[in-house]
């Protein structure tokens, strides 16, 4: 029937056909009626025109009455039944039961049009387009987490969730507080409870962001690119230089003596001037190159010896640094004392006195040569940082914990908290670690220890690319990076090789699946300095646009879908008249003869996919989807999105009938 109905002009030909031969062969004209003899005889020209019209209506009769008939089936029988089919899903595959990593991004139905199609489809992303990046945009309220990040985190973590082995491990990173117990409700409900971490002000992990094996210029690049982003970048390079080159040298010198540094550490090393020096002489008495022994007896008789650092030495003997202080004062106090050559045996030990040796350089030849008022300057410019982990005992508590935290023995009892593991660890064993740590709280500090979290993260993943290469033959799961405003924690390195945009060039290798949402481009063009942001932007291979608020993001989402050749129409009204005139009355120009002439032309036309105004109209869960499968590019296309809340297997179409979205 619809195939009659869609070709119903010639159905009703054929109808038409078949009716007038008939009416030909066994209803003929009437001409031998008395009426229409007399009329033949007096009028025949009125008798020719009935005879055809007899003959006419035979054919068109029976044609406008199928045609009318089979428009009336159907405008109000099969064009109903056509919209009540049309968007029907394939089955929504439960994300527990694949037997395959992808991720599905919503359904597809006319590619430019909001309109429903007759065959739906799903956007499906395999696993090597997922290893490519996918960045989310959307104005508030647009749907970025309900509609993506929600329903994205729970396919991807629950894929093989009872697999201890191939499931995903995972970093979580956001700044309002609510996504957190989002991916612990998901864990929970695939049974992977045990595999949450969080890391929150009032919980026990314990987390120091300068604990790994970072040098300390690559750690005081952080922090000095931190205060950049915070503060903003002056004119001037020497303040950020100097900046990193005081933090680097802190941390040098606590490592070489403790083993151990914490930001707090740092703090007090750039704003205590004595503790600095003292740190120093500690130093210098432990790696001295040679020695100065006196009696124990000495250092009793004489007290103003207590303001060398003596130590015990073999022999019943003390001992301390031959610096020509210790020596001048020895001998102004008459008291007998032998120098001796101090030789590191351990190679550990020799390198651990070459590293205090640079601090000491730096500390004598650079940093006390400084103008007092600039030194001032300097360390004020760096306190207002990190003077966050001071003022505050729970963050104080909880990313600058003791030494012993990290000591079994002593934190048997678990009495300073418990330390994070390892990020080459948490990744390999299939956890997923979160950040619970609300930016209204503190937003610079939480954007500090998201970025510290991100980068420890980021290197544990690169440290792994040459594992894999050494092991091909082991099944390395994915890891998954979840960040939700990715504005507040985007870094990117610039002329140094750290940085987001050479991560996530890098990452794919490493089985890194980055998934991003922002609100804007704007938003991430604000966070980063200079034109960084379009650098970011192209290592997303896949991108998503929800509804746009502001007209940069949605002009450079248009330009990013490109343009196309279009077929489009022209019109041309004309008008001229002859033996015009003024009309005395109406003041206008009037013509006796005038014609009126209307010429419509078409041409090609390079034209938007999208026009920016698109962007800014899209509704709730609707999506402009720039997707990138691993192989090839896909072409840009409307994409409707799958609400957390709602049924899958339900049309977006027949959910907006629905009233739910």
């Amino acid at each position: 029937m619809r195939c009659l109905c869609e070709s119903r002009a010639f159905v009703s030909f054929l109808l038409a056909s078949a009716v007038g031969l008939y009416g030909f062969r066994f209803h003929p004209f009437p001409g031998e009626h008395p009426l229409l003899a007399l009329i033949r005889i007096q009028e025949p020209t009125v008798f020719q025109a009935l005879r055809w019209t007899y003959a006419v209506l035979w054919f068109s009769t029976p044609f406008w009455i199928g045609f009318i008939a089979l428009s009336a089936v159907w405008v109000f029988l099969l064009r109903r039944q056509a919209k009540a089919s049309r968007g029907r899903l394939p089955a929504y595959p439960d994300p527990a039961r694949r037997d395959k990593l992808y991720l599905i991004v919503g359904e597809l139905h006319h590619p430019v049009r909001p309109e429903p199609a007759a065959d739906p489809r799903w956007l499906l992303l395999p696993e090597r387009g997922l290893f490519t990046g996918i960045a989310v945009f959307g104005a508030t309220g647009s749907g970025k987490t309900s509609a993506c990040m929600r329903p994205f985190a729970e396919q991807l973590l629950a894929y093989r969730a009872d697999d201890e082995d191939s499931r995903l491990s995972a970093l979580a990173l956001e700044v309002k507080g609510d996504f957190c117990r989002q991916i612990r409700e998901i864990l929970q409900r695939h049974g992977r409870a045990g595999d949450y971490l969080e890391i929150r002000l009032d919980g026990d992990c314990r987390y120091n962001p300068l604990h790994n094996d970072l040098e300390p210029y690559a750690q005081a690049y952080a922090v000095a690119s931190l205060l950049t982003n915070l503060f903003g970048r002056g004119k001037e390079p020497f303040w950020q230089q100097a900046y990193t080159n005081l933090v680097k040298f802190i941390i040098q010198l606590h490592r070489v003596l403790d083993d151990y540094v914490t930001l707090f550490d740092v703090y007090r090393g750039a704003v205590d001037p004595d503790r600095l020096q003292a740190l120093i002489r500690r130093g210098r008495a432990r790696f001295a190159e040679s020695a100065l022994l006196v009696p124990a007896q000495a250092c009793l008789d004489h007290p103003e010896l207590d303001r060398l650092d003596f130590e015990q030495a073999e022999g019943g003997l003390q001992r301390t640094p031959a610096e020509p202080e210790a020596r001048e004062l020895l001998r102004r106090l008459g008291v007998a004392f032998q120098e001796k050559a101090v030789e590191a045996d351990d190679p550990e030990e020799r390198d651990r006195r070459e590293r205090f040796r640079a601090v000491e350089r730096w500390f004598e030849h650079d940093w006390m040569r400084i103008e007092s008022k600039l030194r001032t300057s300097i360390v004020e410019g760096v306190s207002v940082f990190l003077s966050l982990f001071d003022d505050n005992p729970a963050v104080k508590r909880t990313f600058c914990p003791p030494k012993e935290c990290y000591d079994p023995e002593a934190n048997a009892d678990g009495r300073y908290g418990q330390p994070l593991p390892p990020f080459s660890e948490l990744i390999e064993r299939g956890k997923v670690l979160a950040l619970n740590f609300p930016v209204s709280a503190n937003p610079g500090l939480a954007r500090a220890v998201g970025v510290f979290l991100k980068q420890d993260f980021q290197r544990a993943m690169m440290d792994r690319i040459p594992c894999m290469a050494a092991e091909p033959d082991r099944a390395w799961r994915p890891v998954l990076f979840l960040c939700d405003e990715y504005h507040a924690f985007a870094t990117v390195g610039e002329d140094n090789p750290t940085g987001d945009e050479k991560f996530f060039a890098l990452s794919r290798q490493a089985k890194c699946i980055p998934v991003v949402a922002t609100q804007s481009l704007s938003s991430l063009r604000s966070a980063l300095p200079g034109e960084t942001w379009r650098t970011l932007l192209q290592t997303f291979r896949t991108k998503i646009f929800l509804a746009l608020a502001d007209d940069f993001s949605a002009k450079a989402a248009s330009e990013l879908c490109g343009r196309e050749e279009q077929l489009r129409p022209q019109y041309s009204l004309s008008e001229a008249g002859q033996d015009s005139r003024v009309s005395l009355l109406g003041g206008r120009s009037v013509a006796r003869r005038a014609t009126v002439s209307a010429g419509r032309s078409y041409h090609f036309a390079r034209q938007p996919v999208f026009e920016p105004k698109a962007f800014a109209e899209l509704q709730n869960a609707q999506a402009v989807a720039l997707a990138y499968d691993g192989f090839n590019p896909l072409p840009p296309t409307l994409c409707y999105l799958k609400p957390h809340y709602l049924d899958p297997d339900r049309s977006y179409f027949e959910q907006r009938e629905r009233g739910e979205i």
